[in-house]
């Protein structure tokens, strides 16, 4: 059994410090501990989730940690931007952070593991849930309004490195060897193999080094060795499928197998399509890592970054900075089919469409798109791609439009926050469950510490 909430310590005990950035950090944990106690809500969805995902005693003995200590943990790791090690280091060695937990100054601090159990067992929908009630007190208060609605998508990229056939080839290779090496040890095989797996790095490095030379010979030494490990990994992939005969099909090993087994015959297909027959793989096809297999190739023509790999994230917000929606995809979409979604979120929580609506020129679809916003929203302002005729350009040479537009660019600023303070700039959580529930729990800790400011 686990408790909801514990009993908060007075955080301000103990001597003022001297160094002025001390005492702005105590009092920003002191406001967030206010915020989060006027918004008990955000404790009783996590304690849903913990209740049903979170490892508990079998005999009925009272869990160690309430889900209050637990949620609050997390938003220190996310306000500091920190690991599960370093986050765990940083509040054992900090009493006031110890008391603004929960745990006080002589109960033992979580492991970083348990830590990470339990940002596992929250669920996408119940971050988003934990936002949507923090928006609406926040609305009933008066701190948000919803006079004004900007929006705009990202991507927040996933732990890989950069993908390659051949180098995708080499991990396939590497992992099915390595989970097989102590699977032989084990267990009395007909045949004990040897896998080779310097002979498939040199292969795949080979390749990396000279796959853009334009020599014919290089090119023709290129196509053997891929040859060569395509065959090594098929090789790998047969003993694997051998290999699990042996085991029993609900044990770890069989499952990790079979798993990894089906992403490297993904990539052999790939490589040998694009390498040996010439045919182009279409990207929502490709795989473009064994590790983070949901991951998204994203064309952008941003400066400096034309390829991300992740997932487009939708973000929309206030005029008070206060990010009240946010959506992750799996799937791609494109900015101008998101429109309706995040007008239909905004009329739900203020009961009203926006009186300005301020969106760039990726959310524009036509003028019809426009015709239709603005029978509702008074100032539309959102960019036309392309040519314009001299009635569009007389529009966005209006005053209010412009007033939009510099608005709009404001999102640009919390989008660099999100990245710089709250961890979404590379994802090192692993799985798309737990990726879609950072994203929720960045923006979360945002708004937080925005309404400390409010």
């Amino acid at each position: 059994m686990r408790s909801d909430f514990s009993r908060q310590e007075y955080l301000e005990f103990g001597g003022k410090s001297s160094v002025k950035v001390v005492r702005e950090w105590k009092r920003k944990y002191i406001k967030l501990d206010r915020v989060l106690a006027e918004n008990p809500e955000i404790v009783r969805l996590a304690q849903g989730d913990f209740e049903q995902w979170l490892s508990e005693s079998t005999r009925g003995r009272k869990s160690k940690y309430t889900t209050e200590e637990i949620i609050r943990s997390i938003l220190v790791m996310f306000v500091e931007g920190d690991s599960y090690r370093d986050v765990v280091i940083r509040i054992d060695g900090s009493d006031f952070l110890r008391r603004f937990v929960g745990i006080g100054t002589s109960r033992p601090m979580m492991d970083y593991s348990f830590l990470s159990r339990a940002l596992s067992a929250l669920q996408p929908t119940t971050t988003a849930a934990m936002i949507r009630a923090l928006a609406e007190q926040a609305a009933e208060e008066g701190k948000i309004s919803g006079e004004k609605l900007r929006g705009d998508t990202t991507v927040y990229e996933t732990n890989i490195h950069y993908p390659t056939d051949s180098s995708l080839l080499y991990d396939s290779f590497r992992v099915l060897a390595r989970l097989l090496k102590p699977i032989q040890r084990e267990i009395d095989l007909p045949i004990r193999h040897r896998f080779h797996t310097r002979k498939a790095r040199k292969r795949a490095l080979y390749i990396g080094r000279h796959a853009k030379s334009k020599s014919k010979k290089r090119k023709r030494e290129v196509k053997k060795k891929y040859k060569e490990l395509i065959a090594q990994v098929r090789w790998i992939i047969g003993v694997s499928r051998e290999v699990r005969q042996y085991l029993r099909e609900d044990s770890p090993e069989h499952r990790e197998l079979a798993h990894y087994e089906a992403l490297a015959e993904r990539v052999v297909y790939q490589a040998e399509k694009r390498i040996l027959e010439g045919i182009t793989v279409p990207a929502t096809e490709k795989i473009y890592s064994i590790f983070e297999e949901h991951t998204e190739l994203i064309k952008r023509g941003k400066a400096g970054k034309d390829i991300e790999f992740g997932h487009k994230v939708m973000l929309a917000q206030t005029q008070e900075k206060f990010i009240h929606h946010y959506d992750v995809y799996e799937r791609r979409e494109e900015d101008f089919a998101l429109v309706d979604a995040m007008l239909a979120e905004h009329h739900a929580l203020f009961e009203s469409n926006p009186e300005v609506l301020s969106l760039d020129q990726g959310f524009y679809s036509g003028a019809d798109q426009l015709s239709r916003l603005r029978e509702d929203i008074d100032t539309v302002s959102v960019r036309k791609k392309g040519r314009k005729t001299k009635e569009e350009e007389e529009a966005e040479s209006t005053e209010e439009f412009k007033d939009g537009q510099r608005f709009r660019a404001g999102i640009e600023g919390t989008i660099s926050v999100l990245k710089r303070a709250f961890k979404l700039a590379r994802c090192l959580f692993k799985g798309f469950k737990n990726y879609a529930v950072s994203v929720g729990l960045a923006v979360l800790c945002h708004n937080l510490v925005l309404l400390t400011r409010l």
